[in-house]
């Protein structure tokens, strides 16, 4: 994932990094009871030991996956660099 820092919206990115998540921050999805599935829009809390690494959001409407919240401590950040 490529993350891009700005003061405004209307600015160039002063910031960037280069982020690698993890694929298996998803493997508890795999044990999610399957009423939570059962929704239109499920949200799956994926759990990394005892706290939540990311959070999938399914819209079945269009059949979009949505990751929220990606905690940077469960990933690893390859580089940083700051913009011209």
């Amino acid at each position: 994932m490529l993350r891009a820092f700005r003061e405004d919206i209307d600015k160039i990115p002063h910031r960037c990094q280069l982020v690698e998540i993890p694929v298996s921050i998803f493997d508890s999805i795999q044990k999610a009871p399957l009423k939570v599935f059962e929704r239109d829009a499920p949200v799956i809390e994926c759990m990394v030991g005892d706290r939540v690494a990311v959070v999938v959001a399914i819209d079945r409407s269009d059949g979009k996956i949505t990751v929220r919240r990606v905690q940077l401590s469960a990933c690893t950040i390859h580089a940083e660099w700051d913009g011209a």
